[in-house]
């Protein structure tokens, strides 16, 4: 190859790579032209100028590529065009028809390419504007539905709660705010309670049974019932996949119900009153721990048996009037159930046949702290022979008889500190553990445990 042609062929891939550069970066306006600036390569612009760009991208990889071979291959020299026969001269036209054949397939590739984002363009904005629709759709629903339940008639309210339900069904994102609405509903307490208003409400908690019944709601969502009376509630084998928050509420009636019922989020009892005449809360499931805090649990009988706590559970200055209070069987991990600041008088606890405990003592233990007992019957029996945690802390029992396991305890398991013992109650000694951290001597004036 002549020195001038390869001079020309290294200033023509020179001028075109400054070209796309200053194309793409510079703004025509700022040169003072007149002609629109070279489009970006994503399928914006005209069609025309797209190609263009294209093909300009084409000749420069092609230049460079054609430029790197020879550069590889030293430079040869070309022979004259009167050496080419017949053959050769074929070659070289088939060569040529290659060349334009593959500009040609660049330009089909441009104008598929900017079809194709053409297209996507489209769909996304059909998809968006559907999506639009939908949302407004369903707050069109909610707001006939939420006029609905301000309706004066029973009737109509009664329609507004299962349009709201069945909102509640199709609208997943905004499942929640439907139920806010049903839950705020039933805290809105009425000076008179007709026959048409307590149907209106049993249809929300029936509402609310069927979907955590089965497994139609898995999403999280919270139930606020602050302050809402229930008469005879049954929220037996529900399923709660959010907090739950039961403060100030009052259970009334012959019967308040929560067997086997889940609590996968906190549940919530401040000021919570619990006046059936029976309350049974067995083999319930507290993942995420509960708070009774100044809770009231009255009643005739009160049965908490067969709780599995996976969280911390709090009974903090709440009240027992009852006379029985069965608190058997229970299943700890990695928890503390705690009773602080509490009095229990004339009553029979039973917190025997305690169940499967993992975890160390520190994090699963049934712990007293600061609690009165006074002519009670504290039922503390085991099956098993592993090690139990049960700790009392600034506790006084006043005539109280302490139930223990008649068999040969294999370890200690009872852990006391500044424990009073009066009226003749009397725990083993055996049965009692002493941790170097904790100080197991009773308070002055009071005989120790056992003597």
């Amino acid at each position: 190859m002549s020195d001038w042609l390869r001079w020309l062929l290294i200033a023509a891939v020179v001028l075109a790579a400054v070209g796309l550069v200053v194309g793409r970066r510079v703004s025509p306006g700022r040169l003072g032209l007149s002609w629109p600036r070279l489009p970006n390569l994503d399928g914006r612009g005209s069609i025309l100028l797209s190609v263009l760009a294209w093909l300009l991208v084409a000749i420069v990889v092609a230049g460079g590529t054609a430029g790197g071979l020879l550069w590889f291959l030293g430079w040869p020299k070309l022979p004259n065009a009167g050496v080419f026969g017949v053959d050769q001269v074929l070659d070289l036209l088939k060569i040529a028809l290659s060349v334009v054949a593959g500009f040609g397939g660049v330009v089909l590739l441009a104008v598929n390419y900017r079809k194709q984002r053409i297209t996507e363009k489209e769909h996304a904005l059909a998809v968006d504007k559907a999506d639009r629709e939908v949302v407004q759709g369903f707050n069109e629903r909610l707001g006939t539905a939420a006029e609905q339940l301000a309706h004066d008639s029973p009737a109509v309210r009664l329609t507004g709660v299962y349009a709201l339900a069945g909102l509640a069904d199709d609208w997943v994102d905004k499942r929640q705010v439907c139920v806010d609405v049903l839950c705020g509903y039933l805290r809105l307490q009425p000076q008179v309670m007709s026959s048409g208003e307590a149907e209106v409400r049993q249809a929300i908690l029936r509402m609310i049974r069927d979907r955590l019944t089965g497994t139609a709601w898995r999403q999280p969502v919270d139930f606020d019932f602050t302050e809402v009376v229930f008469d005879n509630a049954d929220f037996a084998g529900l399923r709660f996949p959010g907090r739950v928050i039961f403060d100030r509420a009052e259970f009334a009636g012959e019967l308040t119900s929560f067997d086997r019922t889940k609590f996968a989020g906190a549940l919530s009892c401040h000021g919570t009153r619990f006046t059936a005449d029976r309350t049974s809360i067995t083999y319930a499931w507290l993942d995420g721990g509960a708070e009774f805090v100044g809770a009231e649990f009255g009643g005739g009988e009160l049965i908490c048996s067969g709780w599995d706590a996976r969280g911390p559970v709090d009974f903090y200055r709440c009240r027992f009037p009852v006379g029985t209070l069965d608190f058997s069987a229970l299943s700890i991990e990695n928890a503390v159930v705690r009773f602080e600041q509490v009095e229990f008088s004339d009553a029979a606890l039973d917190f025997g046949l305690l169940g499967n405990w993992s975890g160390s003592s520190a994090f699963a233990r049934l712990s007293f702290e600061d609690v009165r007992f006074t002519r009670c019957r504290l039922d503390l029996r085991f099956l098993s022979d592993s090690e139990r945690a049960i700790w009392f802390t600034d506790c006084l029992l006043d005539t109280t008889a302490v139930v223990i396991d008649d068999r040969e305890a294999p370890m200690p398991w009872l852990n006391l500190r500044n424990v009073e013992l009066r009226g003749g109650t009397e725990i083993p000694e055996r049965i009692i553990r002493r941790p170097p951290s904790l100080s197991s001597a009773p308070r002055p004036g009071t005989r120790a445990p056992g003597g």
